[in-house]
């Protein structure tokens, strides 16, 4: 099955509009995945380039190395780990369901 950007735009509307307070995570989460390299290293591992390009970020069991993270503490959303959560939504090809902020594999 192909992705598309209309089913990366579908899972963010539909994930905004249950959480309002992720719109714009989510959003740059959209653009790391079209514009910067998201690479799933083995299971529970993944990294993820920067929006500017320069460095990259490792999400490890749930975990991310970038400041946002550090700062907000174990579960934050960060768009490094929201990134990873659209992309396996995308490739489990479940984007024809509502998408809760609570069932992204953060």
């Amino acid at each position: 099955m192909a992705i598309t950007i209309q089913d990366l735009r579908d899972i963010v509307e539909q994930t905004s509009h249950t959480n309002p307070h992720l719109t714009s995570r989510l959003e740059k989460a959209a653009f790391l995945l079209l514009l910067r390299p998201v690479v799933e290293l083995e299971a529970n591992r993944s990294r993820v380039m920067s929006e500017d390009g320069l460095r990259w970020y490792e999400i490890q069991d749930g975990h991310c190395d970038c400041a946002d993270y550090s700062r907000h503490g174990p579960g934050h959303p960060c768009k490094h780990r929201l990134a990873v959560a659209l992309l396996q939504i995308l490739r489990d090809g479940s984007q024809k369901q509502p998408v809760e902020a609570g069932s992204l594999r953060l």
